[in-house]
């Protein structure tokens, strides 16, 4: 299928980042080179930038707690023929993404963290956790506005 002049069925890729927060700049440069590559609407890629940013910063922080001997893992592919779906995998031991409260819970809109899995759920069109939260799925529809 052509997304302007791009065909997006040939978008597939692999990354494996180091558990430090200067992965966190390669997945935005990534992001970047992905928006002008396949022609990505400006609010598609703040959405992206912004839920990846966060995954990722999840994953290298409170999944693999900065050790350097664990890696994450991300993946981006499209699937259906209009989405856009990146995969963040860490190898630390999970979480229950239920159990996480909503940061606009009155006894919450004071806490300085917290948000983070809120504005992924807010900003991607589709979020699958799996492997007992060790897992996302991101996904963003390419042809949405």
């Amino acid at each position: 299928m052509i997304l302007g002049y791009i065909d997006i069925e040939s978008i597939s890729q692999k990354m494996v980042l180091e558990s430090n927060l200067e992965s966190v700049h390669t997945v935005e440069k990534l992001i970047s080179r992905v928006k002008e590559e396949y022609a990505i609407s400006d609010e598609n890629y703040n959405d992206m930038w912004i839920a990846l940013n966060e995954a990722v910063s999840n994953a290298i922080k409170h999944g693999n707690k900065f050790d350097p001997s664990k890696k994450v893992r991300l993946t981006i592919e499209t699937k259906e023929e209009r989405y856009l779906c990146f995969t963040i995998k860490d190898e630390g031991d999970g979480f229950n993404p239920a159990a996480v409260p909503n940061p606009t819970n009155p006894d919450r809109i004071g806490e300085p963290n917290g948000r983070g899995v809120f504005l992924i759920h807010k900003l991607a069109d589709s979020v699958t956790y799996s492997d007992n939260g060790t897992c996302v799925e991101i996904s963003f529809d390419l042809f949405k506005n």
